[in-house]
């Protein structure tokens, strides 16, 4: 198990060194990537509870294998930061296509 987790944290090192892209921009594409994924592959609308979980919990598993690598930052600050990246404009998105068509009834 913590081979696979020494080769996601790789993949992820790979990712950020060869895209261009700082930190944060990635969390937020990856939490875009993950909302559309899903509501795309199980045939789900954006206002449905699957994709929005999914990018919860990746998000939350992907700061809890950065907590228990090596050259972890201290503190709690710089996960909870990273999971905001993540989650917040999925969540806003979610939101909205649960609001549905009252966002422009007036």
């Amino acid at each position: 198990m913590h081979a696979a987790l020494q080769e996601y944290d790789e993949f992820k090192d790979y990712v950020a060194a060869y895209s261009g892209l700082g930190e944060e921009l990635l969390h937020l594409h990856a939490g875009m990537a993950i909302f559309f994924l899903f509501a795309l592959v199980f045939r789900r609308r954006l206002r449905s509870y699957v994709p929005i979980a999914a990018v919860y919990f990746f998000a939350l598993f992907n700061e809890v294998v950065d907590f228990w690598q090596p050259d972890r930052p201290s503190g709690f600050l710089p996960y909870i930061i990273d999971i905001l990246h993540t989650i917040f404009w999925p969540t806003m998105l979610f939101l909205l296509a649960r609001r549905g068509g009252k966002l422009i009834r007036m």
